[in-house]
């Protein structure tokens, strides 16, 4: 996670360092990412990164971080208004999102992160290469404590919070495997947006209702 040193930093001056790391990450996955680019971008001395973070892949969960904060806060808004039913609010959030994806000022990043992540999968490498952990912020940890509270749980099969944190882990399993599989085979032209939506509609329906056939009675 970041230093302190980071947090206390100018509001400005913070801004500046994660803009500069948001180019970097959007022009390079994280395994070939450079600190000198960033710093350069930012303006600040090498010495002063690692005063701020451990090392890049640290910033890079910190920047990830962020990203996943606005998900959550839109994910929120979306189970509102559907009155608490989780499925059918991400299966409508998602065709916002997808437009975010596709069109929207963090598309390079998506972009380099799925396919940074295949790429470091099929060399064997693991994760992004050297790999990098989310920062839970305090403000993304809110966000979660105000996904469950607007989630209609009666609806649901769970007992405790122990479930309704493994079903919101699957569901956002769901939800990024199907923009990884995307990214990774879009560029053959296998893969659709289109077809985005249909492969998340289909395994959150998998998920909510079985897969298995009912017989008829």
């Amino acid at each position: 996670m970041p230093k302190s040193t980071f947090f206390n930093l100018k509001k400005e001056k913070r801004a500046r360092i994660i803009e500069a790391a948001g180019q970097e990450f959007s022009q390079q996955p994280l395994y070939s990412a450079s600190i000198n680019n960033i710093i350069k971008t930012a303006k600040i001395p090498r010495g002063s990164f690692y005063q701020y973070f451990e090392d890049l892949p640290d910033l890079y969960g910190y920047y990830f971080s962020l990203i996943l904060e606005n998900i959550q806060e839109d994910l929120i808004d979306s189970v509102y208004k559907d009155d608490g039913d989780i499925f059918k609010a991400v299966q409508e959030y998602a065709s916002i999102y997808l437009e975010d994806i596709l069109a929207g000022p963090h598309h390079n990043f998506y972009k380099n992160f799925f396919l940074g992540a295949n790429i470091a999968i099929q060399s064997k490498k693991g994760g992004h290469g050297p790999g990098f952990d989310v920062y839970h912020s305090e403000r993304l940890n809110q966000l979660r404590v105000r996904l469950k509270k607007v989630v209609n749980w009666k609806q649901l099969r769970v007992e405790n919070e122990d479930d309704q944190n493994a079903l919101q882990q699957l569901i956002m399993m769901i939800f990024f495997h199907s923009f990884a599989n995307y990214f990774v085979h879009a560029i053959d032209s296998q893969k659709h947006p289109e077809d985005v939506l249909k492969e998340i509609k289909r395994n959150l329906s998998w998920l909510e209702f079985g897969v298995r056939r009912m017989e008829e009675q």
